[in-house]
């Protein structure tokens, strides 16, 4: 019988943290968001590693608005802009990116996901415009400068993400993990992607090369992603307006009708 030294025990520990560190929390879709999904067009878009479920509503040769959901999301949280965005004449794109929703997949990253923009590039054509939500920004802009994704006309950000790294401690917090645990993964993460990579997706660095209009909420109550991301990135990004809600908390400025008519405005300008 063999013996399983502490050794041994702690990287099992860290293998499956390291599983779950990339597994999203699977959004729970409400019976608001099921409806507007169901009213749309809803297909399966082939990627490298599977299929992504797309939604689209509206007339194709309108002005497309693609959305991009965060971590643990879905493109149903992002529904509440669709009749806004249709009633404006827009033409609407929603994907479930990998490991989200109903996409293939179990684990993902961030250096997976940008490419999946591409997919939809591919798809529809370029975008007129892009709103993202949370971690969705920070692929936003990640693909933007460093893919070479091509600029919409504007740019919409929510409770945005600014540091990749900074997901490692919030991890840690949530999840209760004791530091040593934590190095484990560090020293798995940085083994499998590289140091300088990571720390090097920055927001607030990405977006001083972004050089089209935006407009940036963040929530003071926000939860989830601190107020501070959004207010680092919009001292260094030139071209945004910056506006702070309350009370909205993490999701609920994609549910409010005072800021989809801010949304429209500033789309229409």
């Amino acid at each position: 019988m063999s013996v399983v030294t502490p050794t041994n025990e702690m990287q099992g520990i860290v293998k499956k943290v390291y599983k779950a560190f990339f597994t999203p929390n699977k959004y729970e879709v409400k019976t608001q968001d099921e409806e507007i999904l169901k009213s749309g067009n809803n297909f399966k878009v082939k990627y490298e590693a599977g299929e992504l479920a797309v939604t689209t509503w509206g007339d194709e040769s309108n002005p497309k608005v693609l959305l991009m959901h965060g971590w643990g999301g879905a493109r149903a949280q992002m529904t509440g802009f669709v009749n806004p965005l249709l009633q404006a004449g827009y033409f609407v794109v929603a994907y479930d990116q990998p490991a989200h929703g109903e996409s293939d997949g179990a684990q993902t990253n961030l250096l997976e996901i940008a490419p999946t923009m591409d997919v939809m590039l591919n798809q529809f054509g370029k975008f007129d415009a892009i709103l993202a939500h949370s971690f969705g920004t920070l692929i936003t802009s990640y693909a933007l400068v460093k893919r070479n994704f091509p600029p919409p006309s504007r740019l919409v950000y929510f409770g945005a993400f600014n540091r990749l790294v900074d997901s490692f401690p919030r991890f840690q917090v949530l999840a209760k993990l004791p530091d040593e645990i934590m190095d484990g993964l560090y020293e798995i993460v940085y083994e499998n992607f590289g140091k300088g990579v990571l720390e090097e997706i920055v927001n607030e660095e990405l977006v001083k090369e972004i050089n089209i209009p935006a407009l940036v909420f963040h929530d003071r109550s926000d939860e989830v992603t601190p107020v501070e991301d959004s207010r680092a990135i919009a001292n260094t990004w030139t071209h945004a307006q910056y506006v702070e809600t309350n009370g909205l908390g993490h999701r609920g400025a994609l549910q409010s009708a005072d800021v989809h008519e801010q949304v429209i405005k500033f789309l229409k300008k």
